[in-house]
């Protein structure tokens, strides 16, 4: 009987495998509703915190899944890293569940619960982080770990690997032209081969600027232990914390801005140091300056644009009614 259960249950993963494969824009569209609906059961769900953040989970788990179910049906012909290290994808799923176990602790356990789950999951988080850092050269780790991947560019990507001309020499880096994936010979170009650049090239050599990056990230990634440690000898809503954490991230850019010149970084991550810049506008949502300064003139905004922009009324009402909840759960210093 379990033999013809986990039979049944491999032709229907192989299936499903196959069907992914070959639909990724269906795929892709119907991620995307199901991340859509789950932003609009956020008012029905409301007093329910618990089935807000798994609903909210569980389209980025669902995505993740897919990605990887995708990268293992193909990954004979390509490895991308981001799905070959198991320390990035269980760093992925625990961001994307972290503030589903917070909120599932403090039903469970109470305030105390909460705060235990706060400290292990960012302690956990941390050394992770690290181990990308120290162990594994990591210069800038991306927040998730695992991003989503991009389906049309990787399935060329395949495509492209497939009809690979030829293979590189280890020792002289002499690119070989492969009989298996040659054109036919009227077709054929006798051309030498381009030779493959390698993306570790771009990585400086500069042994002090390196060693200037790795800490300005050790840094960052231990902010939300550093945050958590502030804030038990102050108070949540106290300056210290949220001053601690505005200084970190403001010198760890710094830093990252100093050396961009010596050292050169890749698309992935300019766009991860975009995104901190950016994030750093959440510090008028953050407490104590949420709670001080930014949140009546936020609201005064939205009474703003509800009386004078049209068919906007309904979308700024319910932004601004979920504000205090979603400024409660999602702003903290600790997350990324």
């Amino acid at each position: 009987m379990a033999s013809c259960v986990n039979s049944t249950l491999n032709n229907l993963l192989k299936s499903y495998k196959s069907w992914i494969v070959a639909n990724p824009q269906l795929l892709t569209d119907i991620e995307a509703t199901v991340r859509c609906l789950s932003y609009f059961s956020f008012g029905q769900f409301r007093d329910s915190t618990l089935a807000v953040e798994l609903i909210y989970s569980m389209p980025n788990l669902i995505v993740l899944c897919n990605d990887l179910l995708m990268y293992s049906s193909r990954r004979q012909h390509l490895r991308i890293p981001q799905f070959d290290s198991k320390i990035k994808i269980w760093l992925t799923v625990v961001e994307y569940t972290e503030t589903l176990l917070e909120v599932s602790a403090k039903k469970l356990w109470g305030p105390k619960g909460r705060w235990l789950i706060i400290v292990i999951v960012q302690l956990f988080k941390s050394i992770l982080r690290l181990l990308l850092i120290h162990v594994y050269k990591e210069r800038v780790t991306k927040s998730p770990a695992t991003p989503p991947l991009n389906r049309d560019k990787f399935n060329k990507t395949i495509d492209s690997a497939q009809v690979k001309e030829g293979f590189t020499l280890k020792r002289s880096g002499t690119v070989v032209r492969s009989v298996k994936y040659s054109a036919p010979i009227e077709i054929r170009t006798w051309k030498a081969l381009p030779p493959v650049t390698d993306e570790n090239e771009n990585l400086t050599k500069n042994q002090e600027s390196e060693r200037n990056l790795k800490l300005a990230e050790s840094l960052y990634v231990t902010k939300p232990l550093l945050h958590l440690g502030c804030m038990y000898i102050t108070s949540q809503k106290r300056w210290p914390p949220w001053i601690l954490s505005l200084i970190i991230d403001l010198a760890s850019l710094n830093v990252f801005a100093r050396c961009a010149k010596k050292a050169l970084f890749s698309k992935e991550e300019e766009e991860e140091l975009v995104r901190r810049r950016l994030s750093l506008l959440l510090y008028i949502l953050r407490s104590p300056f949420y709670d001080k300064y930014s949140r009546d003139k936020i609201n005064a905004l939205f009474d703003t644009i509800s009386t004078s922009v049209p068919l906007a009324k309904y979308l700024a009402s319910a932004v601004k009614k979920n504000l205090p909840y979603m400024q409660s759960t999602y702003f903290y210093m600790w997350s990324r």
